[in-house]
């Protein structure tokens, strides 16, 4: 059983649990206290796990939450107290009205490149302003009155705390359930990568665009169903207890708390955060909250940044131990407190061990710099220089193009053929054009005028995921793998989002191969962290010829190599060429040029300046002042 398998059947044995626990609790004796404090951590649940599909797994910090809160609160409120609608069909119309409001977000804030980070988040800050102060201001709505909620008739037997609680159970299941199917399907290894480098992710197949919308979108629908719900739980809503920053600020504190890159992380955050909150109330401390939560969001990014559940996951016995010895010393020492202090010491208890012990580190072997190289180059065979691929027809065309970057003319009317089969140099003097080049034929930027076509099909508007799907790949002059993936599942990420979309259960056995090709499938379990630079750029070429591309650019992938590393860069180069892959390599090192390429495209300034065989194009004139200076003599 797989560990997905298994939290998928934890999750539903807990949640039967607790269905039987609401449904049977007058009973058991269950105090409706209990219920009620139950339902409280199920509301922040079922936000923070909403939350966390756009923030925590595609890494865009949204200070937004209050808005589908609201948005959900007074959709009930309004419609139950002064329509007499029925509550049953407020709460599908609320998802409804926060599934179009998330929409509208995301269509304004995915569109622009530019709104991320700090952006996006000050964009999302304003929008429960602006809705806050709708509300405020519209008789119809809330006119500075607040709205009373009107309570349905609770079903069958159950008195209405039971009602709130399954209610609340419900839509915290929900929530956490699509969390979990979201971070175990394709949707989440697309939002991982977002995460950890979205241009990359774009450039590799991901369609960035279209997974946000799909987070941000599920997120509000689900935060505008638990805002419903909650209305019906507070019964008078009001614009400061919907709309105000109080929601989405504990939010982030439970969520970060928890931990953002696994579907639990909130869960356990939402959970501590809540039994706090009770217990500084049950002693009178509640002026104390503010302090108290601030005081542990400083401890934990100081600490543990990566939140309780890495630190849970790698020290689960430690900190079991922990719960286990001061809960049970606490019960029956008997001298303080009553069950919830002794279990709200226990999780403390168990986070400080969790904290303290600190993350399992991934072994390192205990080797130098040049045993580390010399162990992946003794891996590859030497291979015949003479058994290259024929040159075929013409892949990719590119006439009369220009990439200007307000007055700097980066290119300039650049003509170029690539064919099937072919090993191009591409060389130049720093600032000559090649890079822009590399970038406008993989689709990170547009050209300025002309037009490039791959296959005989016109690229030039195209988004970059589109390209890649065309069948262009490329690396990058520093290597930017994906940090929180394994090496394995960086390459099964580009398997994944190629041409013929895939699992990642099924990836992985063909990432697997390709990191052979490179010579690093015995660090596969491993993550780039770990890695030299060489590694790392062969990480990179593995991960490039895993989506199964036409032309592979490499963008000074030889760059920064000691000669052992170059000797081996060189031999993968030729044994993906030999693959049948066509090649662009962008270098300064000609030597190695003249030793593994079929041609050589030589831009100077922005135009090409040569191109033709490796020794004609190495001696001519203009090359040699391009490279030595308009003074030098050949």
């Amino acid at each position: 059983m797989t560990a997905g398998v298994r939290g998928a059947v934890v999750l539903l044995v807990v949640l039967a649990g607790l269905l039987a626990l609401g449904v049977f609790a007058p009973d058991l004796d269950f105090p409706s206290f209990y219920l009620v404090l139950l339902g409280t951590a199920f509301f922040w649940i079922a936000q923070t796990s909403s939350w966390n599909l756009l923030s925590g797994y595609a890494g865009y910090f949204s200070f937004g939450q209050a808005a589908y809160v609201g948005v959900g609160a007074y959709c009930t409120a309004v419609l139950t107290g002064r329509h007499g609608v029925s509550f049953y069909w407020t709460v599908p119309l609320a998802a409804v009205l926060c599934g179009l409001l998330a929409l509208g977000i995301g269509a304004v804030a995915f569109r622009l490149g530019s709104l991320r980070g700090e952006i996006f988040a000050l964009l999302t800050l304003a929008v429960p302003f602006i809705l806050s102060a709708l509300a405020r201001i519209n008789g119809d709505i809330d006119g500075g009155q607040g709205t009373i909620v009107t309570p349905p008739e609770a079903p069958g037997d159950l008195d209405f705390q039971q009602f709130q609680y399954l209610l609340a159970l419900i839509v915290a299941a929900v929530a956490v359930g699509v969390s979990y199917l979201v971070q175990h399907s394709r949707a989440g290894s697309a939002l991982t990568a977002i995460h950890d480098d979205e241009d990359v992710a774009e450039v590799l197949g991901v369609p960035t665009f279209r997974y946000k919308i799909l987070a941000i979108v599920a997120g509000g629908v689900l935060g505008g169903v638990a805002g419903s719900v909650y209305a019906l739980q507070i019964g008078f809503v009001t614009v400061e207890s919907v709309f105000g920053l109080t929601i989405p600020l504990f939010v982030i504190v439970m969520a970060v708390l928890g931990g953002r890159s696994h579907w639990l992380g909130p869960v356990l955050g939402a959970l501590l955060i809540v039994g706090l909150q009770d217990r500084l109330s049950s002693y009178g401390l509640d002026s104390w909250n503010a302090i108290f939560l601030g005081a542990i969001l400083v401890v934990l990014v100081a600490a543990a940044p990566d939140g309780l559940y890495a630190r849970l996951k790698a020290r689960p016995w430690a900190a079991l131990i922990a719960f286990v010895v001061v809960c049970g010393t606490l019960a029956i020492v008997n001298l303080w407190g009553e069950e919830l202090d002794w279990v709200l010491a226990g999780m403390l208890a168990a986070a400080a061990v969790a904290i303290v012990l600190g993350t399992r580190r991934e072994p390192v072997p205990a080797q130098p710099e040049a045993e580390a190289v010399a162990a992946t180059v003794s891996t590859v065979e030497l291979e015949p220089d003479d058994d290259v691929p024929p040159v075929g027809d013409v892949v990719v065309e590119c006439r009369n193009v220009a990439k200007h970057f307000g007055g700097v003319r980066a290119l300039e009317d650049v003509s170029l053929d690539i064919r099937a089969g072919e090993l191009i140099g591409l060389i130049g003097p720093n600032g000559s054009g090649k890079t822009t080049l590399v970038n406008l034929l993989s689709g990170t930027f547009r050209p300025t005028r002309g037009e490039i076509r791959v296959g005989g099909k016109d690229i030039t508007r195209l988004a970059p995921h589109q390209i890649a799907h065309v069948g262009m790949a490329r690396t990058y002059q520093i290597p930017k793998p994906f940090g929180s993936m394994t090496v394995r599942d960086n390459v099964a990420t580009a398997i994944m989002f190629g041409r013929e979309p895939m699992s990642l259960r099924a990836a992985r056995p063909l990432a697997e191969e390709h990191l052979a090709t490179v010579s690093l499938d015995h660090l596969a379990d491993s993550h780039p962290a770990s890695l030299n630079l060489h590694q790392r750029q062969l990480l990179e070429t593995a991960r490039a010829i895993a989506s199964g591309p036409k032309v592979l650019l490499l963008d000074e992938a030889l760059a920064g190599l000691n000669p052992a590393e170059l000797d081996n860069a060189v031999r993968v180069v030729r044994r993906i060429h030999r693959s049948g892959i066509t090649i662009v390599i962008v270098e300064h090192l000609l030597r190695v040029l003249n030793q593994v390429c079929t041609r050589i495209v030589v831009l100077d300034r922005g135009t090409k300046l040569a191109d033709g065989e490796p020794r004609t194009v190495m001696s001519d004139p203009d090359v040699v002042r391009a490279y030595l200076g308009r003074q030098a003599h050949v």
